[in-house]
């Protein structure tokens, strides 16, 4: 049995993550972090584990009942804190994208050679019954060798967010729409295809009106390793949808092509089955098939496969690439710093791998 300490109390996905903590029967107990006295108070009343509360992370990890940490925290203080609950010798789960660079991020994977503990990153889509489907055709050859990607992740407005949250400041965040939600689908498509962004090409614009200072709307073209090109559209862009971050709204497009085929996922706003078109040796005897996934009711982040990715965490390993570790934070990292600099400098930039 695990007692997590959940560090971070206000991050827009604190209160999901403890639903999550409630319904796991692994986590006997929660150990609750954060500097404000009544954002502590509050929240024990209202977490059934709650068994402890600390002002500050060195007298959580102190606790010898804490077995592992949830980093809720602000990006730019997310580094130094995965640090130090490595170094006391426990588990750790950190909010994505982990920091606000690659830089930033790589002592985290110099404390965990130092001394290694069970590592995972949110990219909960990779859990995602849509995503594993797809991975699990793709990997099976039924579009071949891959040609072309489309991904789209387009949620509700800045307006609809908050526009003074610290997630809309540069210096906090690092960055805007990309950091925080584009992430998830290049993280999926590397996951899915095995394969790392190599170049990228981007255009980042602030069209909001709100004052912030990171970018609310991105398009990126890319090359993959291994040839293919394919394009990214993020935005918060919706006028229609819930105000915050619960069941927001967002129009999801994952799209592979390859020489024998091609899969089409569509989420979100619209819903719809994936479906897979192939010519493939096994698969041409139904050229074209659909896959419909219902989602049963589930408490926490990410439902019932969110669940399910919290316990492979627990349980110490990953499986099948399943949750994401350390290595592929870094990994997502280097393309966003890639893709920053390409908006910046308007040029072509290849992605520095280290």
């Amino acid at each position: 049995m695990s007692v997590v300490a959940v560090v971070g109390l206000t991050h827009p996905h604190s209160g999901m993550y403890m639903e999550s903590l409630d319904a796991l029967d692994e986590v006997e107990g929660v150990v609750l972090v954060d500097a404000d006295e009544a954002v502590l108070r509050a929240t024990g009343e209202r977490t059934p584990k709650a068994r402890a509360a600390y002002r500050g992370l060195g007298e959580a990890l102190a606790d010898p009942a804490v077995t592992h940490a949830l980093v809720a925290l602000p990006n730019d203080r997310t580094p130094a804190a995965l640090v130090q609950v490595i170094e006391a010798g426990k588990g750790v789960f950190t909010e994505k994208p982990g920091a606000r660079s690659a830089a930033e991020f790589r002592p985290v994977l110099e404390a965990l050679e130092r001394r290694p503990v069970p590592f995972a990153a949110a990219y909960l889509n990779r859990g995602h019954p849509a995503v594993q489907q797809v991975r699990a055709l793709y990997r099976g050859g039924a579009i071949g060798r891959l040609t072309s990607v489309e991904l789209r992740m387009v949620t509700t407005q800045v307006a609809l967010r908050d526009p003074t949250h610290w997630l809309f400041e540069r210096e906090v965040a690092g960055g805007g729409v990309l950091a925080w939600l584009g992430c998830h689908w290049l993280d999926a498509l590397a996951y899915v295809t095995g394969e790392q962004v190599a170049r990228v090409q981007a255009e980042v614009a602030t069209n909001s009106g709100e004052a912030i200072d990171v970018e609310d709307t991105a398009a990126v073209s890319f090359r993959l390793a291994g040839g293919a090109v394919g394009s990214l559209h993020a935005a918060y862009a919706l006028a229609v949808g819930n105000p915050g971050y619960r069941n927001a709204g967002h129009d999801i497009v994952f799209v592979l092509r390859g020489t024998l085929g091609a899969i089409y996922y569509a989420g979100g706003r619209q819903e719809a089955p994936l479906m897979l078109e192939s010519v493939a040796p096994g698969w041409r005897g139904a050229q074209r098939r659909t896959y419909q996934f219902t989602a049963p009711p589930s408490p926490g982040y990410g439902g019932l496969a969110g669940l399910d990715y919290f316990r492979a965490f627990l349980a110490g390993g990953a499986a099948d690439g399943v949750p994401a570790d350390a290595t592929d934070a870094l990994r997502l990292l280097e393309t966003l710093d890639a893709i920053y600099e390409a908006g910046r400098t308007g040029q072509a930039v290849a992605v520095h791998r280290t």
